[in-house]
């Protein structure tokens, strides 16, 4: 459910956009947790970084974020 409320976001640029996916970003990796799964959130956090890292201000927020 949150990945597919994190995938418009993706396509959106501006601060504002970023720490709203970096909000659900962080409940996603808490549902992970609470799964067991934290390798699957890692994969799709390494290949979102890979596919967005043009976007240095994400870049920095989802560092800032621990993500």
């Amino acid at each position: 459910m949150y990945l597919r409320l994190a995938e418009p976001l993706k396509q959106r640029t501006g601060s504002p956009v970023y720490e709203q996916l970096a909000g659900l970003l962080l409940s996603v990796r808490d549902c992970h947790r609470r799964l067991g799964t934290e390798g699957e959130f890692t994969a799709y956090l390494t290949a979102l970084r890979a596919g967005q890292r043009r976007k240095r201000n994400l870049m920095r927020i989802l560092d800032a974020h621990g993500l």
